[in-house]
């Protein structure tokens, strides 16, 4: 089988159009080459080779992860194996193939360019008495005391509310731990909850639950998993709706610059009350709200994975529009995006990790067509 065979298998397999056979031939010559045995593999040169091992490697990955709506498993060791750091277009092996675009950052602003970096756990935390503490700065250990509760900075970047021995706690504090663009952090709550907070949010709440409801207000996006009280519901607030819950896990995305605010549920249940609309979700569901309307409108998500990699230090797009994307992009690396030309309609899927530089971004990006140029702080897009 010569070079233009292969791609054309490849391009069917990726297409999801090829036979049971033709399949079989591509996962065959993916187990060969995933094993070492390169050399073996006959094709015209090592850099087609490569770009076909990808696109074979990022396909079979993505059918490693198979996630039912009512059985959540997040991020099998399989998937990580297999998984190729690379976006694709969906449905369009003709981006494996083409020659990726080469990175050039001029030497004038090289130096300027790198101060695109990657986010990290970055939050301030304001206090009940109005003072900040900058967590990223601030030293491990207790770092403050509020209404009987010790808080702590761990060392791998949580923040832990625990109550001062077995005080009765009748009075509480508000408190507030906001994240800015390029920053996430993960906050225990004096009931257990556990909150991860994402690049440009925020999450309000006092540091004990002493009422009948465990109430909590957050911007932007933010995962819960909800320690279960079934007398003390969890309760969390946002510019368009409320989410009741008891004890379970879901991810809530409220930014302002999204079309939607979509309520996601991995597991358990969560009534979503907007105006007078209320609707109860499953595991699998999503819900989204806008403003302009009380409707809720619920649909089942394929890939509960994508939902959440961001917690787990991953972009995972599913049929996401260029836009989409880059709004993902600039919140997590902390830059200003601007196009150049007209914004194509492709859909794209794949994976790429959080901690990449701004450099080797650029490359992933521009094996989707996505080409980019790095200025300074801003990232311009040529849509081609």
């Amino acid at each position: 089988m010569n070079t233009d065979e292969i791609k054309h298998l490849i391009q069917k397999y990726n297409s999801q159009i090829a036979t049971p056979e033709e399949k079989m031939v591509i996962e065959q010559w993916y187990e060969r080459v995933n094993g070492a045995d390169m050399e073996q593999a006959q094709f015209d040169s090592e850099e087609t080779k490569k770009r076909i091992f990808d696109g074979v490697a990022s396909t079979i990955a993505r059918k490693t992860v198979v996630t039912k709506p009512k059985q959540v498993k997040l991020f099998s060791s399989l998937f990580f194996k297999a998984a190729v750091i690379l976006i694709v277009v969906l449905g369009g092996a003709y981006f494996y193939l083409k020659q990726p675009i080469p990175v050039t950052l001029s030497s004038s602003h090289q130096k300027k360019a790198t101060k695109i970096i990657p986010g990290g756990n970055n939050a301030v935390l304001l206090l009940a008495d109005g003072s900040q503490i900058i967590l990223n700065k601030s030293v491990d250990g207790q770092i403050a005391n509020q209404s009987g509760v010790k808080i702590i900075k761990t060392k791998s970047g949580e923040l832990i509310y625990r109550f001062v021995g077995h005080a009765n706690i009748n009075t509480t504090a508000i408190n507030t731990v906001s994240t800015p663009r390029g920053g996430q952090y993960h906050l225990i709550l004096t009931d257990g909850t556990e909150a991860w907070l994402n690049a440009s949010s925020s999450i309000k709440f006092p540091t004990a639950f002493t009422g009948t409801e465990r109430k909590v207000e957050v911007k932007g996006e933010v995962y819960f998993e909800v320690a279960k009280n079934k007398s003390k519901p969890f309760i969390v607030h946002t510019d368009q709706s409320d989410i009741k819950v008891l004890g379970t896990h879901f991810n809530i995305n409220t930014y302002n610059d999204e079309d939607y605010q979509r309520t996601t549920l991995l597991e358990g249940s969560i009534e979503l009350t907007r105006g007078s609309q209320k609707r109860l979700l499953v595991p699998g569901e999503q819900a989204s709200t806008n403003g302009k309307t009380d409707a809720i409108k619920i649909k089942e998500i394929e890939d509960l994975n994508a939902i959440v990699a961001w917690k787990n230090g991953y972009f995972q797009f599913e049929r996401a529009d260029l836009q989409s994307v880059m709004r993902q992009v600039a919140r997590w690396y902390d830059a200003e995006v601007d196009y150049t030309g007209p914004i194509p309609t492709k859909q794209y899927t794949g994976i790429i990790p959080r901690s990449v530089n701004v450099a080797k971004l650029v490359e992933m990006l521009a094996y989707s067509g996505i080409h980019c140029k790095v200025e300074h702080n801003r990232i311009t897009v040529d849509p081609k």
